[in-house]
């Protein structure tokens, strides 16, 4: 389905005819769109086209472009009488569990996740070109390996000029923390690989041997500590680090004093010995503790780039226990926000992969799970507590495939090519993923909203991250509820009438101002109140509601455009339908802190005049904006959606009286040509460039959908762009104590 190419196919674009039809058949894309593309591109490169949105303003708590938290709780929890508070939260649930899917993008690969491991490693190798050679020998199992003195003492110092970074410094160090063993014996194994072959010139064809007990050594001496440090109740009188293992060492060190003769340990001096000692005493180089130090933060970083750096983020693991965030993931759709289903979406070719992962992570969670009944109704439960006829949350594994690709071009708007005369793919942005929505659609009948939160967004499944979820969930669903029965009643309005066309002005009826009243609590109640007095008279008796009440009330909620003039009524009431019937997006958004670097909800006005309410990304703002808007003191109160909720199905012709479900979004509406991004990067150190669509541009948007910005408390937002920000974090801090045993209480 090639939604793009369709919505593009009238516009009169003249496409160059650069672009091989055989080269881009090889690569399995679609050649018309990689010609809207490439046309696209080269417009903005001879700056026949801007490529930047004007800003108008900042949406804020005060100018109505966000609904404050404070509001929204105050709303939601006034929407009910206090006697049937436990039939909305039933209610929300069962909605959620019938209604509603998640979508977790995770096509994003590690590479920028150890951006700043990979930066260490380049700086390392540019300084000592000789350690990319070690490590690359140390990977091919070549462990027989000699490097001469002068070379060594080359090395040796240059590293003594080398000022360590901090973070990278403690990394290596914090391994003992870590139980992924596999991880963490690699790094030991190669910084005693890189540190012997430095001091001493040559490494043994037993390396890896002695190597591997001196790694089996100091795990138990770790072990030993840990067992030291943690006390059962019965020891909870005595000292903390006082153990039986003090006294063993000390009955050791008796017996092997009265059974070792004195005369054993006189040793007769070797005068060959003695000359070799000296010899390699000549050639050894002596690496201190800074030396060292550089060393070990060299071999994590190389180790770690090595084994997850060309993985998806999603597989990586992020805590001391092991587990990536897809298994935090997991955990969390299953306690946090359970759904009718989910949906990760994955890179090219990594379905089959991904889809084992999850079946893994079925026997995983339930050895690590707090409590068994927690995993009832879901997919992941044993074979003994399954329930086939009410399991819910099942994971749908989608691509985001070639099709969904785009290639790379030089910055002279020509195609760039490798060294094979190949063009070189590339994703064309997260917004691609709006192809996958039909899918997701089908295969979820009774789905109508689509919750999108990121593979890395970690925040645990505590009571309060649940209570502060369920907040922007049941605004969309009242929301929701509310326009559906506008969406109903205007639709039955204008069929029962259109034969009259000219007749119809007002709708009577007392339900569509009970709903109407409901959302003035949404917006400014001078707007508001202006809206509803159109349905009265000079005397407060009600004359009906016109499409001006509708305008006022509904329209300042999403902010819709004015409507143009003139119009019939009954065009009038066709042009709020049309309005009403688009998607329904919100989007959760948290207030912007100093270090926030990125774009946020803003006014804007779009090269054709039109005025939106967006949700914009960096690229698409100007360097002077950016600092009167998203600088430390810039105007812009919120920053980036956190969270998201969209509606898949809106209303069906509410005249059917039987139960049918409704009517799909159409998607290529919301593919958008003034919503796109010329991205500039390097690649094998070429600069080029690439077409690329956000997907919290396409449906974060208030010409293509009905958007509303709500706020959400900041422990709703954990992102984790850098390894550094998942460095020594275990499931008690990310907030996993009530759903996943913990280590301390493993080991308790």
């Amino acid at each position: 389905m090639q939604i793009e190419g369709e919505y593009n196919k009238d516009k009169n674009v003249d496409f160059p005819n650069i672009i091989s039809p055989e080269l881009i058949k090889k690569l399995q894309l679609d050649l018309n769109r990689i010609n809207i593309h490439h046309a696209r591109i080269k417009q903005a490169l001879n700056k026949q086209i801007k490529t930047t949105i004007p800003i108008m303003g900042a949406c804020t708590t005060s100018n109505g472009g966000i609904i404050s938290w404070k509001q929204i709780t105050r709303i939601l929890s006034s929407t009910y009488h206090p006697s049937r508070r436990k039939f909305q939260k039933s209610s929300l649930d069962f909605w959620r569990e019938n209604h509603l899917v998640t979508c977790v993008p995770a096509a994003g690969a590690a590479s920028r996740f150890f951006s700043d491991l990979q930066k260490y490693i380049i700086i390392l190798n540019d300084l000592i070109p000789e350690l990319k050679d070690i490590f690359h020998k140390f990977t091919a199992n070549k462990t027989s390996f000699e490097l001469a003195f002068n070379v060594r003492k080359k090395i040796h110092s240059t590293i003594l000029n080398i000022k360590n970074i901090p973070e990278i410094s403690v990394l290596f160090d914090s391994l003992e923390e870590h139980i992924a063993e596999e991880s963490k014996k690699n790094c030991y194994q190669f910084y005693y690989y890189l540190l012997e072959l430095l001091q001493t010139g040559t490494i043994e064809s037993n390396f890896n041997e002695r190597n591997t007990k001196k790694t089996v050594k100091k795990k138990q001496t770790s072990q030993q500590i840990n067992e030291q440090v943690i006390r059962t109740p019965w020891e909870y009188n005595q000292p903390l680090l006082k153990t039986k293992t003090e006294e063993k060492n000390k009955k050791i060190a008796k017996y092997s004093a009265q059974t070792n003769h004195w005369m054993d340990r006189i040793v007769v001096p070797n005068n060959a010995i003695n000359h070799q000692k000296e010899e390699f005493k000549n050639e050894y180089i002596l690496f201190n503790s800074h030396e060292q130090n550089i060393l070990k933060s060299y071999s994590i970083c190389s180790i770690f780039v090595y084994l997850y750096g060309t993985i998806p983020k999603a597989l990586v693991p992020t805590t001391i226990e092991g587990d990536s965030f897809l298994t935090l993931k997991i955990a969390e759709q299953i306690k946090l926000f359970p759904c009718l289903g989910n949906v990760l979406v994955v890179p090219t070719n990594l379905k089959k992969d991904f889809e084992q992962e999850i079946i893994k992570n079925s026997s995983y969670l339930q050895e690590n799970i707090n409590d068994i009944f927690a995993l009832k109704d879901s997919p992941f439960a044993p074979t003994w507590l399954k329930n086939s006829t009410n399991q819910k949350g099942d994971w749908l594994v989608l691509e985001q495939g070639k099709s969904l690709s785009t290639i790379r071009f030089n910055l002279d708007g020509t195609p760039y090519t490798d060294e094979d005369g190949n063009y070189v793919p590339i994703s064309a942005g997260h917004g691609e993923l709006i192809h996958l929505f039909d899918s997701i659609a089908d295969s979820f009948p009774n789905a109508e909203c689509l919750h999108i939160r990121n593979i890395d967004n970690v925040i645990g499944t505590s009571k309060d991250r649940i209570e502060e979820l369920n907040i922007p969930a049941e605004a969309f669903k009242i929301i929701r509820d509310c326009i559906e029965v506008l969406r109903a009643k205007i639709e039955d309005h204008l069929f029962h009438e259109q034969i009259n066309k000219q007749a119809i002005y007002k709708i009577q009826d007392q339900e569509v101002l009970k709903v109407l009243n409901y959302l003035c609590s949404f917006i400014n109640q001078e707007l508001a109140q202006d809206g509803l007095n159109l349905c009265f008279n000079s005397e407060k008796h009600f004359t009906g509601i016109p499409f001006q009440t509708i305008h006022k009330i509904v329209g300042n909620l999403f902010h819709w455009q004015p409507l143009a003039e003139p119009l019939n009524n009954y065009s009038a009431w066709e042009k709020t339908l049309s309005w009403l019937e688009q998607p329904i997006s919100i989007f959760g958004v948290v207030r912007k802190e100093v270090a926030d670097i990125g774009g946020g909800p803003i006014f804007a006005e779009l090269s054709d005049g039109t005025k939106i309410k967006l949700c914009i990304e960096m690229p698409h703002v100007d360097e002077k904006e950016t600092m009167e808007y998203f600088g430390p003191r810039g105007k812009a109160t919120h920053f980036n959606p956190v969270l998201a909720f969209f509606e898949l199905r809106t209303n069906k012709r509410s005249f059917e009286k039987e139960q049918v479900l409704g009517k799909k979004v159409n998607y290529s509406k919301l593919f958008d040509d003034r919503f796109w991004l010329l991205t500039k990067r390097e690649y094998k150190g070429v600069p080029v460039c690439y077409h690329e669509t956000v997907l919290h541009e396409l449906i974060g948007n208030s010409a293509t959908s009905n958007l509303v910005f709500i706020e959400v408390p900041r422990t709703l937002f954990r992102p984790h762009k850098s390894f550094f920000d998942s460095l020594g974090n275990d499931r008690r801090t990310y907030g996993f104590d009530e759903t996943l045993v913990s280590l301390e209480t493993r080991n308790f």
